[in-house]
């Protein structure tokens, strides 16, 4: 009979084996994450490029939605927004918010937090939007502040130009201008 010895792998073989596979790991995985953290933040703009566009539906439709917009706000920020390597300062005014994640002291899943006077405009959005979270993806931002709110604002000096952010809601300030022209920092 022939002699036949089964042969397995050397221990020198296997260690080559699990040091390529490490090495195509560490090449790997950061591009992975980088990857993961860009379709959260792509995520983000289409979303506020939704509410955008129901805002604006929102005001279209009904006269008086479009007066309770701009009728009281319940904020103002000064702002700094970076966008096309150019810096621009400006006070916006908070119409409304709804939150994107979960925030110390409840979840709202409507339109809502804005003054009386502007809870026409509220009503109206939540009829076209429904009821229901907007989830933010992104949810740190580079100087590790929560982002679990959108805002919907429009400007002091031109009530015309509305924008959608993202912020704090346990501090109900917005951060990152989402859309129009999302901010240059929201990386």
């Amino acid at each position: 009979m022939a002699n036949t010895k089964k042969r397995g792998f050397t221990l020198i073989e296997l260690i080559v084996v699990i040091a390529i596979i490490g090495v195509l790991s560490a090449i790997l995985l950061p591009a992975m994450l980088g990857y993961v953290k860009k379709s959260k933040r792509t995520s983000d703009i289409a979303s506020a490029k939704t509410i955008y566009e129901s805002v604006m539906t929102t005001i279209s439709a009904n006269e008086d939605a479009e007066e309770s917009l701009t009728e009281e706000s319940i904020k103002e920020e000064n702002v700094t927004v970076k966008y096309n390597g150019a810096e621009e300062t400006y006070t916006i005014c908070i119409a409304c918010t709804k939150d994107g994640a979960k925030n110390a002291g409840g979840n709202r899943s409507l339109w809502s937090g804005g003054a009386e006077e502007t809870e026409t405009f509220q009503n109206e959005l939540n009829a076209i939007v429904g009821k229901g979270k907007t989830p933010i993806k992104y949810t740190k931002s580079e100087a590790g502040k929560p982002l679990n709110r959108w805002f919907i604002c429009y400007r002091k000096d031109d009530v015309s130009k509305i924008e959608v952010w993202i912020g704090d809601g346990n501090s109900n300030t917005p951060i990152y201008r989402m859309y129009p022209n999302r901010d240059s920092d929201y990386v």
